[in-house]
């Protein structure tokens, strides 16, 4: 069903980095870099996280794939690199790259067991 979604909706490229996120333990725990602390978005609802935070509109160029749980979105752009971002005041120019890509940053990630 995943590989289905991923074909209708561009947003949903990054479902699969998402799924293997979680498949391989990284859901939730600590960051070493800021802002510290990360949630991974359940795959079967990434679409409807980026729809509802308009991320398209106020971001484009960007995907939601997680967040820290306390207004800090984590995202990737068209780069595969990876980013926080507002989830008020969200703009472009306010993305903080935290990461080259996913595997840089599961090297700060706490990983559940």
């Amino acid at each position: 069903m995943l590989d289905s979604l991923i074909l209708r909706s561009p947003v949903l490229a990054s479902v699969k980095i998402v799924k293997g996120l979680r498949d391989q333990g990284y859901i939730e725990g600590e960051l070493s870099v800021d802002p510290k602390w990360y949630i991974i978005f359940e795959p079967e609802n990434l679409e409807q996280y980026n729809i509802e935070y308009e991320i398209s509109e106020y971001a484009p160029g960007f995907t939601a794939f997680g967040s820290n749980g306390g207004g800090e979105l984590l995202v990737l752009n068209e780069n595969g690199e990876v980013f926080t971002l507002p989830a008020i005041g969200m703009e472009p120019q306010y993305a903080d790259k935290i990461a080259e890509s996913i595997e840089h940053l599961k090297q700060y990630m706490e990983r559940n067991h």
